[in-house]
């Protein structure tokens, strides 16, 4: 259920993209990703929960995957963190995608004012990255876990 809820966000994000007259590919920025990729893995490093995080996804995955009641409640609680550190890093990479673009701002010739485009949707790239992994990934990830209840190693 959790990847296909998963890949029908995808699709819904690339008709409603096409539908828009926009292409896909717009959407795809690496310094944005690195951003909150690097940043969850420094998390998952600084608590020590790449264990936790790797059978808590399992077990949101596939509903025959075994999980312990403890191992299950410490991936809710790491879920959660995760998704609040999303929202933190997104917020931080639209703030230094906007002091870059007005860093940046020249009026006087172009290329200062064709930067501002880059950098402005550079900006709301990282926030969607963001919006994405906390409404689709983590947060439904944590759901389905907490309502699990009968599964036991």
């Amino acid at each position: 259920m959790f990847l296909s809820g998963l890949g029908l966000a995808l699709f819904f994000l690339w008709f409603f993209t096409a539908v828009l007259g926009g292409y896909a590919r717009d959407f795809i920025d690496m310094a944005p990703l690195m951003l909150i990729i690097f940043s969850l893995l420094a998390v998952l490093t600084a608590t020590r929960s790449f264990k936790v995080f790797y059978h808590g996804f399992r077990a949101a995955i596939s509903p025959k995957a075994v999980i312990s009641k403890e191992m299950r409640l410490q991936a809710v609680s790491l879920f959660r963190l995760l998704s609040k550190t999303t929202g933190m890093v997104s917020a931080i990479g639209v703030l230094i995608c906007f002091v870059n673009m007005l860093m940046n701002l020249d009026f006087s010739d172009a290329r200062g004012v064709s930067h501002l485009g880059i950098n402005m949707s550079a900006s709301f790239i990282t926030l969607i990255y963001g919006l994405f992994l906390i409404a689709f990934v983590f947060e439904p990830a944590a759901y389905i876990l907490k309502k699990r209840r009968g599964t036991q190693r």
